[in-house]
């Protein structure tokens, strides 16, 4: 006997519900959600509260930020197939993430350097790293478990073929990296830290 597959069609999601408790400190701190699925951020903290997007690596705008939320609003996301960390103190630590579809979170390399430095996606959620500068670089993980996405050894151009994204297939942990030009050493570097939904 074949089994009925039921079909979600993203028109008929409900809205990701995000609270934010008093103390500000948001739980889970990653979230899934479907493309165009829309996300209301709920301030249950007793003060007005700023939720900031990271920039985007590529300049993409996922969700736009929210000054002075007193009580709830709702946003739908601008793109597809992204992920954007975020936070709730205004600082310049952003500790959450929600992952749009299949994300992935982006991240860039100009003259070496990495952009944002630390990022945060969700337990298997995706990255896709690639250079502007048109260089290729090598990259190193810091861990004693290895490569935390399994195929990612290099950093190509944005144009290259070879630049995709890559599935997380660790644990829950931050997962610091060193990259280089190929066959140099030296480099910038940054975290991955894979969180719980």
């Amino acid at each position: 006997m074949a089994t009925a597959r039921v079909i979600h069609h993203e028109e008929d999601l409900n809205p990701l519900q995000i609270s934010i408790p008093a103390g500000g400190v948001i739980s889970p701190t990653t979230y899934i959600i479907a493309n165009q699925q829309q996300v209301t951020f709920n301030n249950n903290s007793g003060s007005p509260v700023n939720i900031t997007f990271e920039a985007d690596a590529f300049g993409v705008v996922v969700f736009n930020n929210i000054s002075n939320l007193t009580t709830s609003t709702t946003q739908t996301p601008q793109v597809n197939n992204r992920t954007v960390n975020f936070n709730t103190d205004g600082s310049t630590t952003y500790p959450y993430a929600i992952q749009v579809g299949n994300g992935p979170m982006y991240v860039n390399v100009d003259a070496g350097e990495c952009t944002p430095e630390t990022v945060v996606i969700p337990l298997n959620g995706t990255i896709q790293m690639a250079s502007s500068d048109g260089v290729t670089y090598s990259i190193t993980w810091n861990t004693n478990n290895g490569n935390p996405f399994p195929g990612l050894a290099h950093i190509y151009p944005v144009s290259n073929p070879q630049t995709k994204p890559y599935t997380a297939t660790f644990p829950i942990g931050p997962y610091g990296y060193t990259i280089a030009v190929a066959k140099a050493t030296g480099g910038g570097g940054g975290t991955v830290k894979i969180k719980s939904t």
